[in-house]
Order: structure tokens, then C-alpha cells, then sequence
């Protein structure tokens, strides 16, 4: 039996939407794998490694700004009881574009006490701090975010229609313009600006479209009390959440990047997003769908909860597993088919990080919590997750003076938090042990296929 045919009995256009979600996702994630392919081997050629080490910095305090005011729009269109109003729309729409101006503000006071701190000569000269164009870069994708904030709430409103595929189309398009402007950039500056310009080029793609593609109501500066009041109220806990999160995704880069050198710095950028190629897409076909599901799995008994579950999960365990395994082993083999010989340090980075993958399937519980509106638990996972992370580097860099650890730490940081999720599970009987370790033996699976393509490759060539 499957997941289609046991999904529910009586909502049979249910389980047609979860399916198609599923199927798009794929796609789109194809369609992921193959620009990240292009704009990797054409953008390594062009740019040197020192580029995209500066550009991680700027990167990543963009992401703490947009993660620390973030009060969740999306999963608050989504979970909203009953209809949608349009006034609500127009209120989430309203406070989105003044937390993209406070974004930019922001952005501003960081980029200054940045340039600061360099004309004090604070940063080694190798340092990815020390670059001139950091501040100006760090500027100019803080304005972005402000554009951003006018994104339609309508794509949202698809999405909580399970309406999903102009939401992926549209991610496909604006990828490719994007794709395609950064590289065109990179042609003529061969600079920091082709990633920049890049960015915003594609924001701006991902605005338009909003409202040319996703139709509804006019948008128009609206601030209701009543929904102003639904946005804080439930925000307040997102924001909580996210900011722990900010701190959990990001501490990797803010520790490592005042660590390592520009160009060691950009090997771990490059690695993060091998790597992150499969995390996004496994985490995405979750956070796209696993409201939904887990919603309606709630509506059923213990036994057939616990069934449905590990039926949904089956994939994320066999694609996590086949990719950690695969990528342990061809690593090294893909880095030197995809870049150039400046980059062979990114291949040891990467074998490092894969191992975290395995923790996705554990991690879905995650969503059934959620589902449950259990907001603090997830509070409280989150900040397992930042402590591990944060004492683990600081012990790694300060104590131990090992990058290698802290990279190890950086892959397994969410263990203890997939470990409280699984008995968060057992105590609701959701949980079966042995299932719990499947991804390990299609780990050993994608191992064994990783040396067969080593072999067909070195018999090859």
C-alpha cells in the first residue's frame, strides 16, 4: 500500500494535490540542480574564491536582519482559520514593506561600523572583513531587501490552495533571470558587483511576477487593527523562533568567517551550497506541504498516524541517505570535473557537511508539531539547536583551534534537537525505532553507487 492510497479515503483530491506539490518540487529542484551547476562552473571561472568569500559576509548579515524581523507572513496566510480577507492581505502587505525599510536602515548602521572597524585597521589583510567593498555591499543588498517587501501576498494565498504550480514556475523563471543577469555581470566587471547586481536583478524579477502571475485584490497601504493584532500576536512566537534559527543558520559563517582567510572562507561558501542543495530540497518539499499533511494526519488514529508518517518520510530518508553516501565518496571527484584548480579545497568541506543530511528525516516531526500550533516546543527546539551549535564552535575555535571540528560541529549541530523530536514522537507513539535508522543503510547503498561511478569514470577518461 501507498502513500496515495492511504493518505485518506475520503478526500481523494487531498492526496492528488499532495502528489502533484511533490511532483513540482522535484522539478523545480531539477531545475535548482541544473542553474547552480551552470552558475557555478561559469561564475568559479570568472571569479576568484576571495570573491565569493566577501560575499558571504555580505550574505549573511542580510540574513540575520530578514530573520530577526521576521513574523512569519507566510505561515500565518497559510494557517489563517476560515477565509482570507483582503484587508488582511493588505495588512500583511503593509507591515512587509516597512520591515524591508527597517532592513535597510539596518543595513546601513551595520556597513558603517564595518567600514569603521577597517579603517582601524582591526581585520588581518587575508580576512574577508578587510575588503573596501564589503560595506558598499553590504548596503546595496540591504536596499534590495526593502523591494523585496513588495512582494504580492498572493503567492502565498496559492500556496495555502495547494495551487502550486504557478508558485513553482515562478520560482523557475526568476531563478534563470537571475541566473542569467549574474553571469552576464560577471562577464564584464569580474567583481563582488556581478553577485550583487545579480541579487537584485532577480529580486526585482520575483516582485513583478508576484503580481503579474498571482491575481487578487488591489494592494494598497492598509494597516486593520484587528489583523495588525493576528500578525503580533502570533508573530511574536515566529519572530522568537526565527531569531533563534538566525543564530543557528548563521553562527557557522559569522564564527568561520573571522577564522579563515577570504579564499578559505569562499571553499566553505561553495561547499554550503553543494551541500545545501539537498538540504533546501528536501526541506522544501516539507515546508511546502508538511502543514498540510501532518494537518490532516492529525484527524486520524495513533496507529495509522504512525503509518502515514513513516510512509511520508520514506523519501526524505532514501534521498538523504543515497546523497550523503554519493557525496562522501564522489566528492572530491565532482570538484575537479566542475571547477577549476582553485577551488580543490572545497571538496574536503563538503564530506564534512553531507553528514548532516541524515538528521532531515527525524527532523520532520518538526512539522507535526507545528501542525499542532505548538509554537513554544519549537521555540525550545530551536534553542537546543543554537546552544549545541554556538558552545560547540566556541570549544572547536577557542579551545581546540580546529577548523576540522568546527566543521564537524557544523554538520551535526541539529542531532540533539532530532533526538528530542524523536521522543517528543515515541511519548505520542509515532515513533518505531528501527525505522528510525533506514537512512543509514541507504547511505551504504549511495556509498557503494559512488564508488561505481569513481570506477566507470577512472575506466572511462
Amino acid at each position: 500500500m501507498t502513500l496515495d492510497s492511504n493518505l485518506s479515503d475520503k478526500r481523494p483530491d487531498f492526496r492528488r494535490k499532495i502528489l502533484n506539490s511533490a511532483k513540482l518540487s522535484s522539478l523545480k529542484f531539477m531545475s535548482d540542480i541544473g542553474l547552480r551547476l551552470v552558475s557555478t562552473v561559469v561564475l568559479t571561472r570568472l571569479l576568484t574564491p576571495e570573491i565569493y568569500g566577501v560575499f558571504a559576509i555580505v550574505l549573511v548579515y542580510l540574513y540575520l536582519l530578514e530573520m530577526f524581523s521576521d513574523l512569519g507572513i507566510r505561515s500565518l496566510v497559510l494557517t489563517k482559520e476560515g477565509e482570507v480577507e483582503d484587508d488582511f492581505l493588505r495588512t500583511c502587505w503593509t507591515v512587509t514593506i516597512l520591515r524591508g525599510l527597517l532592513i535597510a536602515l539596518i543595513s546601513v548602521a551595520i556597513a558603517a561600523t564595518i567600514g569603521l572597524m577597517q579603517a582601524q585597521g582591526i581585520f588581518a589583510s587575508d580576512n574577508p572583513y578587510s575588503a573596501e567593498v564589503l560595506p558598499w555591499a553590504i548596503v546595496a543588498l540591504g536596499a534590495t531587501a526593502s523591494l523585496v517587501g513588495f512582494q504580492s501576498p498572493m503567492a502565498f494565498v496559492s500556496e495555502r490552495k495547494m495551487d502550486f504550480g504557478r508558485v513553482t514556475w515562478v520560482a523557475i523563471v526568476t531563478n534563470v533571470i537571475g541566473l542569467v543577469a549574474t553571469v552576464a555581470l560577471a562577464f564584464y566587471l569580474r567583481s563582488i558587483w556581478a553577485l550583487v547586481l545579480g541579487n537584485v536583478v532577480k529580486s526585482c524579477t520575483q516582485v513583478a511576477l508576484s503580481f503579474l502571475v498571482f491575481r487578487g485584490p488591489p494592494m494598497r497601504l492598509h494597516m486593520s487593527r484587528e489583523h495588525l493584532g493576528i500578525v503580533i500576536g502570533r508573530g511574536k512566537w515566529i519572530i522568537g523562533h526565527s531569531i533563534l534559527t538566525a543564530f543557528s543558520q548563521s553562527a557557522d559563517r559569522l564564527v568561520l568567517g573571522f577564522v579563515m582567510t577570504s579564499s578559505t572562507f569562499g571553499f566553505y561558501f561553495i561547499a554550503r551550497q553543494l551541500v545545501d542543495l539537498v538540504l533546501r530540497f528536501l526541506m522544501s518539499i516539507d515546508a511546502q506541504m508538511g502543514l498540510q499533511v501532518f494537518t490532516h494526519l492529525h484527524q486520524s488514529a495513533t496507529a495509522e498516524f504512525r503509518r502515514n508518517y513513516y510512509r511520508y518520510r520514506l523519501f526524505f530518508d532514501a534521498l538523504a541517505g543515497l546523497s550523503t553516501g554519493g557525496l562522501i565518496v564522489v566528492a572530491p571527484l565532482l570538484v575537479r570535473i566542475v571547477f577549476d584548480d582553485r577551488y580543490q579545497g572545497v571538496a574536503p568541506i563538503v564530506q564534512t557537511l553531507i553528514w548532516g543530511v541524515l538528521l532531515v528525516g527525524p527532523l520532520l516531526l518538526r512539522s507535526a508539531f507545528s501542525a499542532e500550533r505548538r509554537f513554544k516546543e519549537m521555540t525550545l527546539l530551536s534553542v537546543v539547536s543554537v546552544l549545541t551549535l554556538w558552545i560547540g564552535l566556541g570549544v572547536s575555535i577557542f579551545i581546540f583551534d580546529s577548523v576540522n571540528i568546527a566543521l564537524s560541529v557544523i554538520a551535526l549541530h541539529r542531532l540533539p534537537e532530532a533526538m528530542v523530536c524523536t521522543l517528543w514522537g515515541g511519548d505520542r507513539d509515532w515513533v518505531v525505532i528501527w525505522r528510525e535508522f533506514i537512512g543509514f543503510g541507504f547511505c551504504v547503498v549511495g556509498m557503494l553507487a559512488g564508488w561505481a561511478v569513481i570506477l566507470l569514470w577512472n575506466a572511462l577518461i
